[in-house]
């Protein structure tokens, strides 16, 4: 069984990766593109939980 204390290590771990890559797919894509995929509210709500920064 898992402690406590390395589960929440290792949820920190992913959710920092996971951000990364966002930021990263993000940063990747030219203006027009940028605009359209945050108007998706999905994709909006996945940025906001992971802290991906998409306004500016």
């Amino acid at each position: 069984m898992i402690s406590k204390e390395k589960l929440t290590e290792n949820v920190v771990k992913v959710k920092g990766e996971t951000k990364a890559a966002l930021q990263t797919m993000y940063d990747t894509l030219n203006q027009g593109q940028k605009k359209k995929v945050v108007k998706n509210a999905e994709v909006k709500a996945l940025f906001d939980r992971y802290g991906v920064d998409y306004e500016g």
